[in-house]
C-alpha cells in the first residue's frame, strides 16, 4: 500500500452547490421561461428540500417566479413518498428526515402537474441519482499558508479512499458551525483518479481565507478556542461534471448562472435546469490551539 502525503490535490475551485441548506440560482439569458429544479438528498438526518421556480428573463430585474401546487414524488427501489408543499415558503417542498436514504440505492424525483409553457398541458419532469456510501474522515489537521500573496489556514484531510470504484468528493468547511465556504471561490472538489485506493495524508483540501492579496482582513479571523468543521460530500459523477461545467461556462460570475448555460448539463428530463443532488457526507472537527495559532509566526 502506497502512502501518499501530498500538498496539494488537484482541486478545482467551484460553485456554491454544497450543503443542504445552499440553493441553485438560475439566470437565464433568454426570455423563455425554463422550469428550474434544485433539489437535494443526502443520508443526514435532516429535512431536505425539493424547489421549484421558473427563470426570470436575465434583463429583467423581478424574482423568478415559484412553482406552486406540483406533485412531487421521491422513490427508491422499496418505496416513495409525495412530498407536502411549505405553505410558508411556496415552491419549496420537504423531504421529511423520516424518509431515511440507503447506501447504493438509486434516488428518482418525479414532478407532474406543472404547466411550465402555458400550453394547457401539463408537463412531468424526472431525474434520478445514487447514494453512494461515505468516505470515513480518520482526522484532521490545520497549517499556516502565506503564499501567493495571500494569508490563509488550510485544512489537511486523512482519510483512505476506497479502491472499488471511482469516487468524487466536494469539501465544505465550518467554522463554529457557520458555514463558511459559501461562495462560489470557497467550495473545493476531487476526483481520485490521481490517488485511488490509496491513504490521503495530510492533503490540503479546503483554506480559510485571513488576508487577501489586497491586504484586506477578514472580519472574522481564526480565534483560540475556535472550531473548525469539514464536510466530505461523496458525490457522483454526473454531479461531478455538472459543476465543473458550470465553473467553465461562467468563471466566477455570481449569481450562478450569469452567463449563459447553453452547454451546462441537467440531470432534470424534458429540458429543465437545474440539479437532482444527491450525495453522502462524512464530517470531523479540529479545535484551533496555541500551538495550531503559533504556526502562524514560523
Amino acid at each position: 500500500m502506497k502512502n501518499y502525503n501530498i500538498k496539494y490535490l488537484f482541486l478545482v475551485i467551484v460553485i456554491s452547490l454544497f450543503s443542504c441548506t445552499e440553493e441553485i440560482e438560475m439566470d437565464l439569458k433568454s426570455s423563455e421561461p425554463k422550469f428550474v429544479v434544485d433539489a437535494v438528498f443526502t443520508d443526514q438526518d435532516i429535512d431536505h428540500f425539493v424547489k421549484l421556480s421558473i427563470s426570470s428573463d436575465y434583463f429583467s430585474n423581478s424574482i423568478s417566479p415559484v412553482v406552486s401546487g406540483a406533485t412531487v414524488v421521491l422513490s427508491d427501489e422499496l418505496k416513495e413518498i409525495e412530498l407536502e408543499e411549505d405553505l410558508t415558503n411556496l415552491g419549496t417542498y420537504i423531504i421529511p428526515r423520516t424518509f431515511k436514504g440507503i447506501y447504493n440505492q438509486v434516488y428518482t424525483l418525479t414532478i407532474s402537474g406543472v404547466d411550465i409553457d402555458g400550453d394547457g398541458v401539463e408537463e412531468s419532469y424526472t431525474a434520478s441519482n445514487t447514494l453512494y456510501e461515505p468516505i470515513p474522515i480518520i482526522k484532521l489537521g490545520m497549517n499556516w499558508d502565506a503564499s501567493r500573496n495571500e494569508e490563509r489556514w488550510t485544512i489537511q484531510l486523512y482519510s483512505k479512499d476506497n479502491p472499488d470504484k471511482e469516487d468524487f468528493y466536494a469539501f465544505a468547511v465550518y467554522v463554529n458551525g457557520k458555514l463558511f465556504s459559501d461562495q462560489i471561490s470557497e467550495l473545493e472538489y476531487a476526483w481520485d483518479r490521481y490517488f485511488n485506493g490509496n491513504d490521503v495524508s495530510g492533503v490540503t483540501v479546503q483554506s480559510i481565507l485571513e488576508e487577501d492579496s489586497d491586504g484586506k482582513k477578514t472580519e472574522t479571523p481564526i480565534q483560540l478556542g475556535d472550531w473548525v468543521k469539514l464536510e466530505m460530500q461523496t458525490i457522483n459523477e454526473d454531479y461531478y461534471h455538472f459543476i465543473n461545467a458550470v465553473h467553465e461556462e461562467t468563471g466566477l460570475q455570481v449569481p450562478l448562472f450569469s452567463g449563459p448555460p447553453a452547454n451546462v448539463p441537467s440531470n432534470v428530463s424534458n429540458g429543465a435546469k437545474g440539479f437532482f443532488r444527491v450525495y453522502s457526507v462524512s464530517v470531523d472537527s479540529i479545535q484551533v490551539t496555541q500551538e495550531i495559532l503559533d504556526l502562524r509566526d514560523q
